[in-house]
């Protein structure tokens, strides 16, 4: 397969999916929380999203260059999974080991759109990533989180942070009316790139929490000490878990992709 075809596939990927890549809910995590029917819902806003028309990276003296090399994207959603699989595949053999095979385009958007309210799905999910137990240990406060955690979500962050985010844009911009289209599906008013973005901005402003925070065990799962932590939204929650060098290694990454955006 050609490679401008791979890349075209593995920037709607990326940029639809490396925030689950950083967030990703284990089912057999000790560390979690249950989620409601509701939270597999699309989030619903009575404000109108718009699509920003003209992207930073437009700028670029060699964008249109760039740009013309690029593929169209497919014309329509349905049939595109094996396409994917195979690029992946192609790519990167562990990443197409993380692809969960149907309806690949549908799953990424409907997931970006919960993200975007700050909630994070367990179902239908597009990738599956498989990774350690998480273990906890004892401190003279009591129990934390076991440092070495956060080593399971490095060759994640290392993949997504690989990526040139110059060409990401680029990539973004031709895609962008195609991934419109495939929201368009969820029947919600905001735009797809609206929510994308509103997604990239609250990771950013995470703010990074003491590797030695008190955990607690009330039940099943394990849960932070200080209600204050423990009733942040989810999305900074999972950024926390990543430890403190992968979430400044993934927000760097973030800053430099949104200003191509």
């Amino acid at each position: 397969m050609n490679w401008k075809v791979i890349s075209a596939i593995v920037v709607l990927l990326v940029v639809a999916g490396f925030v689950w890549f950083v967030v990703d809910r284990s089912a057999s995590s000790d560390y979690n929380e249950p989620v409601s029917e509701q939270d597999l819902e699309p989030s619903m806003s009575p404000k109108v999203g718009q699509v920003k028309e003209t992207l930073a990276v437009e700028s670029e003296e060699d964008y249109q260059e760039e740009a013309d090399k690029a593929p169209a994207p497919p014309k329509q959603i349905d049939g595109s999974d094996q396409q994917v699989r195979e690029a992946a595949g192609e790519l990167s053999p562990t990443v197409a080991d993380w692809l969960v095979p149907q309806h690949q385009v549908r799953k990424w958007v409907a997931m970006i759109d919960q993200m975007a309210g700050f909630r994070l799905p367990n179902k239908n999910l597009p990738v599956q990533y498989p990774k350690e137990p998480f273990l906890v240990i004892k401190t003279e406060k009591g129990i934390a989180n076991d440092p070495g955690n956060y080593r399971r979500w490095d060759p994640l962050v290392s993949a997504v942070t690989a990526l040139n985010p110059k060409k990401v844009a680029i990539y973004y911009k031709k895609w962008s009316p195609f991934l419109e289209s495939s929201y368009n599906e969820l029947g919600n008013p905001q735009s797809f790139d609206n929510q994308l973005r509103a997604t990239i901005e609250h990771l950013l402003i995470v703010e990074p929490i003491p590797v030695d925070t008190e955990l607690r065990r009330p039940k099943v799962f394990y849960e932070y000490a200080d209600p204050v932590l423990e009733n942040a939204d989810p999305l900074s929650k999972w950024m926390w878990r990543l430890g403190p060098e992968n979430m400044k290694k993934l927000q760097d990454w973030l800053k430099r992709l949104e200003s191509y955006l």
